[in-house]
C-alpha cells in the first residue's frame, strides 16, 4: 500500500512511503520543530488494535481499539504529516523506546 501525505502546512510537498500492513507497521521520523528522534507503531495484540506515537522523547500518545477492522490510514497520515525524515523501522527499534519509556514512567 502507498500513502501519499503532505510534508508541512506551508511548505506543500507530496511524498510517499510504501508500507505493506497498515496493521503492523513501525515508523521512525524527526520533529520538525526541535529535530528530535519520532516513533509511531501499530499493531495487533490480542486481539485488539494498538496505536502509540512517541514525540522526542517526551510525549507519548495511545490508542487502543476492541475492534481490528478499522482502517489505521489516517493516523499513519496525520503520523507522516508532522515528521519529517520519515523511515520505516524494525518492530524491535520500536519495542526499544516503549522500553525507555516505561523506565521512565516506573513508579
Amino acid at each position: 500500500m502507498v500513502i501519499e501525505y503532505e510534508t508541512s502546512k506551508y511548505i506543500s510537498e507530496k511524498k510517499k512511503i510504501e508500507i505493506e500492513n497498515p496493521k503492523n507497521v513501525f515508523l521512525e521520523g524527526k520533529n520538525p520543530y526541535d529535530n528530535l528522534p519520532t516513533y509511531f507503531g501499530i499493531w495487533l495484540n490480542d486481539g485488539r488494535l494498538s496505536i502509540v506515537t512517541i514525540i522526542s522523547y517526551r510525549t507519548i500518545r495511545y490508542k487502543s481499539y476492541l475492534n481490528s477492522n478499522i482502517s489505521t490510514i489516517c493516523d499513519i497520515q496525520e503520523y507522516l504529516m508532522n515528521s519529517k525524515d520519515v523511515r520505516i523501522i524494525e518492530k524491535s527499534v520500536f519495542k526499544e523506546q516503549i522500553n525507555h519509556i516505561t523506565k521512565i514512567l516506573k513508579i
